[in-house]
């Protein structure tokens, strides 16, 4: 017996919508931190990450920033307002000014999560270049003093990847976007996404969300620069769905 299935991009709401009228099985919904999954009304398995990565030369001493310091690099209605790298505390940069670019795709939402999660009014710097998300490794590589906003992992080994603080304390820890940080929540600047269906239809679709977790979809979703569960979580859910 084989199954059909059918995919519509309908957008999260639309799709918890339809499913609590039966019109859909199952559903995968972004839902942005602090809003809340609707675990008490479906059963939910946590599915992928986007995330904006921030970017700079690797000849640039600095290894870690809070989000109050993006927002004051790259927002217009921040509290803090950065316009040079000795601002900032660096030394060997004095007071060069910081080149701020933001990576720009049709197929990544980095740009608008960075504006969602970092910038409390949403607006960016007029002097902030928007550019194509694949000139910024070469921009980055000629320029020390640039920073940039981008939709995943750099491939040139001359560009370092900032650890992000979501305090303004100068000691609070700050973590990088590896797959554990980002689904544990460390690494502030993310979309979750979320696998969704009707509790009933559970023993129908536990193969479907085997599928969904395995490691050819996880996989996958890297390529399109997503961050998948980390494989130990989709090891331990996977198990989990063998023992119901």
């Amino acid at each position: 017996m084989t199954s059909t299935f059918v995919v519509d991009s309908i957008g999260s709401l639309p799709a918890l919508d339809r499913l609590r009228s039966d019109e859909i099985d199952l559903a995968i919904i972004a839902v942005p931190d602090g809003d809340e999954v609707p675990r008490d009304e479906f059963s939910v398995y946590p599915f992928a990450y986007a995330v904006a990565v921030i970017v700079v030369n690797d000849s640039n001493p600095i290894d870690e920033i809070s989000v109050a310091r993006l927002g004051g690099i790259f927002g217009s209605k921040e509290e803090l307002n950065l316009n040079t790298w000795g601002e900032l505390g660096l030394s060997g940069m004095g007071s060069r000014n910081i080149k701020a670019l933001a990576g720009t795709s049709d197929e990544s939402i980095a740009l608008e999560l960075f504006k969602y999660s970092i910038l409390k009014g949403g607006v960016m710097k007029p002097s902030v270049s928007m550019v194509k998300d694949a000139e910024v490794e070469d921009l980055l590589r000629s320029d020390a003093a640039s920073i940039a906003i981008l939709s995943r992992m750099p491939e040139n080994k001359n560009i370092k990847v900032l650890m992000v603080s979501s305090d303004s304390d100068t000691y609070a820890p700050a973590f990088g976007p590896t797959d554990d940080n980002v689904h544990y929540g460390d690494y502030p600047i993310r979309l979750a996404f979320y696998i969704v269906y009707n509790l009933r239809d559970d023993a129908k679709l536990r193969p479907i969300i085997r599928e969904l977790l395995n490691d050819e979809v996880a996989t996958s979703l890297r390529s399109k620069d997503l961050i998948a569960l980390p494989e130990t979580v989709r090891r331990r859910f996977l198990i989990d769905l063998d023992l119901e």
